[in-house]
């Protein structure tokens, strides 16, 4: 169900699952980043990981809270110009009632 919008949240994942991953490997290779620098960036770009997993769990089921978290991150993404607008906008467009395939009952 909810193909693209699925494909979309997962390609987020992937980017910032490799932002989390950069930052350690950052902190692993020098002696100049700190402990807590390091924590607050995976904490920073955790978040979203763990939201776009989320939407994407419950969009891939066709539930109403996966369409509802899509939204507030497609409408969140819209302030990230110019490719976070592209995306937002298609989330965006993609949880409309036209475009939603809602889960059998």
């Amino acid at each position: 169900m909810n193909k693209s919008l699925t494909r979309i949240h997962l390609g987020m994942v992937v980017f910032y699952s490799l932002l989390v991953a950069l930052a350690c490997v950052i902190h692993l290779e020098g002696d100049k980043a700190s402990d807590m620098g390091v924590l607050i960036l995976a904490a920073f770009f955790g978040t979203p990981l763990l939201l776009h997993y989320l939407a994407m769990r419950g969009v891939r089921a066709g539930k109403r809270w996966g369409r509802n978290l899509s939204r507030v991150l497609g409408a969140l993404m819209l302030f990230a110009v110019p490719i976070g607008t592209i995306l937002g906008a298609f989330i965006l467009m993609r949880t409309g009632k036209v475009d939603w395939q809602q889960s059998a009952p």
